[in-house]
């Protein structure tokens, strides 16, 4: 017996009880059975003393008529014998009515049928041998029947087999009681002939001593059967308080010093163990998921190296409202000194001199190429060059929010000629950086790109600057870029770690292929230098949309626990 709970108390309370009726069950099943044979003997004692007192008085009254004070020689050597047969005849008798009561209650059996029931009536008669294996395995075929009423369906193939072994055990009883039955009927008539046979040879006997013979003797058997009865009831009664359980308790329920639930080193085991295949799992989903460009690695290996990298700006924690120039608030930044990389690297597109044009632009919106695109006109300013910034990307402009000013006119006015060049050219905060917003939005921006006169508006532009940088739409999203990149000096293509995917990479590619910009240079914005990946031990960062990141020149702060873990 095993119970569980979380009061170790209250489980072994359960436990015990449960042993102790288990085995007062027994014994009350085995006293019950005791006692239904008791009632059959008490009633079968009743009817033999009312018999027996009948025979007495008919004997004595019979005595007191007649002055016969005892039976002769003759008739007592004939009782002697006919009450061998009598005494034969009424063992038998017995025997037939033990055999017919268990043959009532095999019939009448159902699945609750208790063996003690019939083993205690067979007790003490000959044939106890011969039906006692059989009533055992019936009870037994009914006790498993019991089990699997509680495991399977009642149509479980495996109940119907054993509902047919039961009936075919108990068919095997009642004929096995039938033949005995039958066996002993006719050893009873055999002997009732004898005794007929017996009585018939003393006729001669003189009436009344015959009958008082025949008087005698019908209160010999009804005394010896009554007789017969009290000794059963006393061995029955004996049995009954004699009774011990058949199963023993043989270790006696303990309360435990130590729950057994919850398991907590196995707990422990499987917490580490899930945490572990979760971690593992989440990098590799992560890693076999991951299609953004994080490094210059990354740009490397799925382009094969035929765009070269113009450079590279890190990310910014610090967060402005727009893309805006921010290399003027403090050039000694890292992003400012990556800004001057990229001044520096021009140099390897182009070195010829004169004024240049440079296009820039992105495969879709987000990437950072406005921002891209208003720090290298810083940079290049700071060294003392005049450079104007052109805003073409004339379906969602932010040249004009990253300086502050209004939109009502610029490059889309210039380019219907509703507008001069003067009138459209503004002036920023920082000298030698001039830039022309995109003024209003028009409905055919692609063709005022083509069929307008940009290409004079440039030329033009070029006699008072030294660089011309014209901020594009994403050439992903629209073609209007492609015209201005074919005829820059310096067409130049942002990319975002973290953020642009990897196929973004097949569309430079196929610019730089199908359209000969052997220029074609990439500029991979944002990238998180605390991750490692280009040796900077500052974490900055810069990020594009309506919130961004921008460098502050305090580093931040690191809490103990990553201090003493990024210690080299």
């Amino acid at each position: 017996i095993a119970f569980q709970s979380a009061n170790a108390r209250k489980a072994h309370d359960i436990v015990t009880a449960l042993a102790n009726e288990f085995t007062k069950y027994d014994i009350e099943e085995r006293s019950k059975s005791s006692r239904n044979v008791l009632g059959f003997i008490d009633k079968q004692l009743d009817k033999y003393y009312n018999k027996l007192k009948v025979s007495e008085n008919k004997l004595q009254k019979f005595q007191k008529e007649n002055k016969i004070s005892g039976s002769s020689e003759f008739s007592a050597m004939y009782m002697e014998k006919l009450n061998r047969l009598e005494n034969q005849l009424i063992d038998l008798d017995l025997q037939i009515n033990v055999l017919k009561e268990i043959q009532n209650k095999a019939k009448n059996a159902n699945d609750n049928m208790q063996v003690y029931d019939l083993l205690s009536i067979l007790a003490g008669t000959d044939y106890e041998s011969t039906i006692n294996g059989l009533i055992t395995n019936l009870q037994r075929l009914l006790d498993k029947k019991q089990q699997l009423q509680n495991e399977v369906t009642p149509d479980s193939e495996i109940l119907k087999t054993l509902n047919l072994q039961i009936e075919a055990q108990r068919d095997l009883i009642i004929e096995s009681l039938r033949s005995l039955l039958d066996k002993l009927l006719t050893q009873r008539n055999e002997v009732a002939q004898k005794i007929k046979e017996f009585e018939q040879k003393f006729y001669n006997i003189p009436a009344k001593e015959l009958e008082y013979a025949r008087l005698e003797r019908m209160f010999s058997i009804d005394e010896k059967f009554f007789t017969l009865l009290l000794e059963k009831r006393t061995e029955y009664s004996i049995s009954e308080a004699g009774f011990v359980p058949q199963h023993t308790i043989l270790e006696q329920a303990e309360i435990p010093n130590v729950p057994i639930k919850p398991n907590k080193k196995l707990i422990f085991v499987v917490f580490v163990f899930g945490s572990l295949v979760l971690g593992i799992g989440f990098v590799v989903i992560k890693y076999l998921f991951h299609n953004e460009i994080t490094s210059v690695a990354d740009i490397t290996q799925e382009g094969k190296a035929k765009l070269g990298v113009l450079g590279v700006i890190p990310k910014y924690k610090k967060e402005i409202p727009v893309s805006q120039l921010i290399i003027d608030k403090n050039p000694k930044s890292v992003i400012s000194e990556s800004f001057r990389t990229i001044r520096a690297n021009l140099q390897f597109i182009s070195n010829k001199p004169g004024s240049k044009v440079m296009a820039i632009t992105s495969t879709v919106s987000g990437e950072g190429k406005t921002f891209v695109a208003i720090n290298i006109a810083g940079i290049i300013a700071y060294s003392g060059k005049k450079v104007i910034i052109l805003d073409l990307d004339m379906r969602k402009p932010k040249i004009h929010l990253g300086f502050n000013v209004e939109n009502d006119r610029g490059m889309s006015t210039l380019l219907i000629g509703n507008d001069s060049l003067n009138n459209c050219i503004k002036h920023s905060a920082l000298k030698g950086l001039d830039f022309i917003t995109a003024g209003p939005i028009p409905p055919n921006p692609s063709e005022l790109i083509i069929n307008g006169n940009l290409t004079e508006i440039i030329e033009e532009l070029k006699q008072t600057y030294d660089l011309v940088i014209i901020d594009n739409p994403p050439i992903g999203l629209v073609t209007d870029a492609l015209y201005t990149i074919s005829m820059a000096d310096y067409p130049i293509y942002v990319l975002r770690a973290n953020y642009s995917k990897k196929e973004y990479l097949k569309n430079a590619y196929r610019i730089y292929e199908e359209n000969n910009i052997h220029k074609l240079s990439l500029v991979l914005n944002s990238v998180d230098f605390e991750q490692g990946q280009y040796g900077y031990g500052y974490g900055y960062g810069y990020g594009y949309g309506y919130g961004y990141g921008y460098y502050e020149d305090v580093p931040e702060k690191q809490v103990w626990w990553k201090a003493i873990f990024n210690k080299k």
